[in-house]
């Protein structure tokens, strides 16, 4: 393609309101330009490195057997509820139409109505569409765009065994196309799904915080990383239990400061409602509680703090007072590990202004018959996985996910399969998708230094960039004829542009090879790798070949 002819230009200013560095390089590269609504268009270069990375993604799934549907439109999102109803309403004829926001409700009864038998199992279906996301960030680009191209893959299995087979076969396949698109990323759980994995990517944006293994590797959401309780000093003989006047003292730090005792000596003690119960989670002073955590300890059930005045009705005082000793029966006592091996410890007196001191199990408290993981671990602690690692701080973006859903859908709509021992079952589903467009971003947020994108060969828009400077454009011409005829996709930058401006473009839209012809090349060329010092003048013949080749 000749640069001259190409719908979309580069930008020599750095863009506003684009917080990512993705986002600034794809704008000022002329990858992408910003749409009404907070979309995006991609233009022909973004159009390419888009279609390179569909056909590898596809290229990878197809190699677990996965045949290609076409989707409607729907209003399928990357976050939507998979509870939520399976009918939506046409407006035109003011009717229902069985449609849900999930594309797997739709497939359920679909398969279910192929009579499949469990030699016909598993059976696959992916496919490719426009989705929506609720919580978009514009100002990010195609990591957190309105809208988004989405991949998706749906498995169904004869039985739940055979379907999380099935979803890891989906799993390792994706991880194959970020490999070959040498995107890094980490695989951890979901905040809001049990039965979910998520793929993300490290982001210096204000995402989701997470804690990483600075040894192994390991990666969690902040709410539910794990890590070792740290080993902290205790008195060796138990003191006198009593209650103290502090008032005001809801801060931990000034009510540690107070009493005279390190801030792990003291407990927060929280009441939440699940399920019309009231429990009480305790955690050393120095965490806090992870509702997340929490919920996957009562089966996912959702739970919301205590009001407060239920929490006045309990506790016989304001919110902050709360503690472990005194509470009505019918309130369940959830401790942490990090409760376990303490002291001498401080906790709430259930009476406002007042707090409990020298506290200890088996003497002032029940021993707790188990200790529970509910805190929210800290950057510095040690790494469960690992004896070596310790968690840092760092924040993620999510650009896929893996998912199990069951027979919920079966259930629903009535779908069903043979077993091998002529009885029918639900047939279960799980569910998997990637962000493309986040996808795309990526790429160019993991491969980029401060003069544009250096795109991984596999995804490039181009494999070469032409540059021809004055008395050697017919030579150009020439070589980008014959590139075109070897297969060789070349953008040749045919402009009557400056050296430097052509230089400049050429490294910010990041094509792996520059390729310059000029008075001073002579009957060569210049050959220059992205991201590489060193230039080469090479033969034309050499050049051709070598291009080819790759």
């Amino acid at each position: 393609m000749r640069y001259s002819r190409l719908f979309g230009k580069t930008v020599r200013d750095k863009p506003r309101n684009a917080d990512s560095e993705s986002h600034q390089l794809l704008l000022r590269g002329g990858f992408v330009r910003p749409a009404s609504g907070g979309g995006f268009l991609l233009l022909p270069l973004g159009q390419r490195v888009m279609e390179k990375v569909q056909a590898i993604v596809a290229e990878e799934i197809e190699q677990c057997g996965a045949s290609v549907l076409g989707f409607p439109g729907g209003r399928q999102s990357a976050n939507s509820d998979l509870c939520r109803s399976l009918r939506l309403r046409r407006r035109e004829a003011s009717s229902d139409y069985a449609f849900a926001e999930h594309h797997g409700a739709a497939l359920a009864p679909l398969a279910g109505s192929l009579a499949l038998s469990y030699r016909d199992l598993p059976l696959l279906a992916a496919g490719t569409r426009w989705a929506n996301r609720e919580e978009a960030h514009p100002n990010w680009g195609l990591l957190a765009a309105p809208e988004f191209l989405f991949h998706s893959v749906y498995g169904f299995g004869a039985g739940d065994l055979a379907t999380l087979e099935c979803l890891s076969n989906i799993g390792n396949s994706y991880m194959r196309a970020l490999q070959r698109m040498q995107v890094k990323v980490w695989t951890m759980r979901s905040l809001s799904h049990a039965s979910t994995m998520e793929i993300a990517i490290e982001t210096q944006l204000a995402a989701r915080p997470t804690l990483v293994c600075s040894h192994c590797g390991y990666a969690e959401a902040a709410e539910l990383a794990e890590s070792r309780v740290p080993e902290w000093p205790q008195q060796p003989n138990p003191g006198v239990a009593a209650a103290v006047y502090g008032p005001g003292l809801i801060q931990v730090g000034p009510l540690s400061q107070f009493l005279g005792i390190p801030v792990h000596q003291t407990t927060k003690t929280m009441l939440f409602e699940v399920q019309g119960q009231v429990i009480a989670a305790c955690v050393a002073g120095i965490y806090g509680v992870s509702e997340a955590k929490l919920m996957r300890l009562f089966g996912g059930h959702s739970l919301s703090l205590a009001a407060p005045e239920v929490v006045k009705e309990l506790t016989n005082s304001e919110v902050g007072y709360a503690g472990p000793v005194g509470l009505p029966p019918q309130v369940q006592v959830i401790w942490d590990l990090s409760t376990e091996h303490r002291n001498n410890f401080e906790a709430g007196a259930n009476r406002t202004d007042h707090h409990c001191i020298n506290l200890n199990f088996g003497r002032d408290l029940p021993c707790p018959a188990q200790f529970f993981d509910i805190r929210i671990a800290r950057p510095g602690e040690r790494c469960t996985k690992c004896e070596e690692g310790r968690l840092e701080a760092r924040a993620a973006i999510v650009l896929g996910n893996l998912s199990t859903v069951g027979d919920l859908y079966a259930e629903l709509l009535g779908a069903k399969f043979l077993a091998a021992d002529k009885t029918t079952h639900p047939l279960p589903v799980n569910c998997s998708g990637l962000d493309l467009s986040a996808l795309l971003a990526a790429v160019v947020e993991q491969h980029h230094d401060g003069r544009g994108i250096i795109w991984p060969d596999s995804v490039a828009p181009f494999a070469a960039q032409l540059v021809s400077l004055p008395t050697a454009e017919a030579a150009a011409e020439s070589l980008y004829q014959r590139l075109r005829g070897a297969g060789v996709d070349v953008l040749w930058d045919d402009r009557t542009e400056s050296a430097g401006v052509k230089f400049g473009d050429a490294d910010l839209i990041g094509n792996p090879v520059r390729l310059v012809m000029s008075r001073r090349t002579g009957d060569k060329i210049e050959w220059k790798a992205r991201g590489a010092e060193q230039v080469d003048l090479v033969e034309v013949e050499e050049a051709v070949e070598r291009l080819r080749l790759d």
